[in-house]
């Protein structure tokens, strides 16, 4: 009750301190001019460095936006950002139930239970703190972390911890076998189940080849999410993973991008005592089209191993699974995920999306018949509209319905309606 009550105040005193302008951006959400504070005066008109913080906000709908003050050396050369946004859900599931606060098809309660239930959730709530400025030798930078309520016992979760300059990313941050910019807008903060997400400490470099044309190739830190037995477990992993992409703009708020990722997983036979490895691979094919009020994006993701990387089997434990019959060995399983949605502006205030989208998980070598309650299949649709009530408060409602099949083929449902308020400062 403590920290509820000094995250409470906290936001009180922010909202308080803040001021509010008309302004927007094209897609989803307004921005309001930063109110910029130096060691001498109040300015209210920002100075060259702010541009940094505008041209440099994340391409996810779900990240902040610029912060709404900061606070800059005389020169001008330095500036460190306070924002983040509060963001409050509540939600009614119906006709089945997901055991998750996120709506996640590989969740949906099986066999008898509750056919509905009420829960709200502001975990999600984002602080961050972002330095950027210029130097002869990295040209514009920033130093960026953030953090939300999703750690044990409702304590900060690291989102974000990384430096950035126009080439090169070092850090903690989300991954890069992804492409933000085609995610869909939603309540639900999970997002279509078949949206690859992840985050990972990283080295991360991208290149302008030629016009509209950019390549990118990271080092990240491997992670692997694996069903261990009596007979094989999965410990230390010896190789990062590889992950490359190339993406090409078409035009403004358009572009297309195709990527890769090789993972070197290992783990060890309890029974020879000997390392085994695995070499995982995936492909994606992404885009993002905007045509006038219009914009349609979406994805499609296949690969061996990298059930950890897709959004709904990441905790399903199948980058690595036993072998029936083969005690000691383990392997991999093909899945291919994907989602379609569409987005209209009604208004410079309000607009409507709808998402659908499905992963699958192919059985092999016997698995299906030794695990015939495990998850095979599932989909997700999403309808919903987001208005901003004011310069600062945004608020959304959504209708939820999702589809789980297992390997024995039987097949449970759940709906969904989630409404949301989400104040930026």
């Amino acid at each position: 009750m403590k920290k509820i009550f000094n995250l409470a105040l906290l936001t009180v005193q922010l909202l308080l301190f803040a001021q509010s302008v008309n302004a927007q951006r094209w897609a989803r959400i307004y921005d309001s001019p930063v109110t910029v504070y130096n060691f001498t005066e109040t300015v209210n008109t920002a100075p060259e460095i702010v541009n940094i913080f505008y041209n440099t906000q994340g391409e996810h709908f779900r990240d902040p936006l610029a912060p709404r003050f900061v606070l800059t050396d005389r020169e001008g050369k330095w500036g460190l950002g306070i924002g983040g946004y509060l963001m409050g859900r509540a939600e009614v599931d119906f006709d089945k139930v997901v055991d998750n606060v996120d709506f996640m098809p590989s969740q949906i309660q099986r066999g008898s239970g509750a056919s509905s239930q009420y829960q709200m959730d502001i975990t999600t709530s984002t602080l961050f703190l972002k330095l950027v400025g210029r130097s002869r030798m990295l040209g514009d930078f920033q130093l960026f972390t953030s953090a939300d309520w999703r750690g044990n016992g409702k304590n900060l979760r690291l989102l974000n911890a990384y430096l950035r300059t126009k080439h090169v990313t070092l850090g903690y941050t989300t991954g890069n076998f992804m492409d933000l910019a085609a995610y869909p807008a939603t309540v639900d903060y999970a997002g279509p189940c078949g949206m690859t997400f992840y985050r990972t400490t990283q080295l991360a470099l991208n290149f302008n080849l030629f016009k509209g044309m950019t390549m990118g190739v990271a080092v990240e830190s491997p992670g692997v999410s694996a069903a261990s037995d009596a007979f094989a477990n999965v410990g230390t992993q010896t190789f990062p993973n590889i992950p490359i992409y190339f993406k090409y703009e078409l035009f403004d708020d358009s572009h297309v991008r195709v990527g890769g990722i090789l993972r070197d997983m290992s783990y060890r036979n309890l029974i020879s005592g000997g390392r085994r490895q695995k070499i995982a691979w995936g492909a994606q094919a992404s885009t993002l089209m905007t045509f006038g009020k219009f914009q349609v994006s979406g994805q499609y993701s296949i690969g061996e191993g990298i059930g950890s990387l897709v959004n709904n089997i990441s905790n399903e434990g199948v980058d690595l699974v036993p072998v029936p019959d083969n005690n000691g060995q383990m392997m991999m399983l093909l899945s291919d995920a994907w989602f379609a949605a569409l987005h209209y502006n009604i208004s410079n205030s309000t607009f409507v999306s709808a998402t659908y989208s499905q992963t699958n998980l192919y059985s092999r070598r016997g698995y299906a018949g030794e695990n015939p309650d495990k998850y095979k299949r599932g989909q997700y649709l999403a309808v919903n509209m987001f208005t901003m009530a004011s310069d600062n408060l945004q608020l959304g409602v959504e209708y939820l319905h999702g589809w789980r099949v297992d390997f024995d083929e039987h097949t449970y449902n759940a709906n969904r309606i989630n409404i949301s308020a989400r104040y930026n400062f």
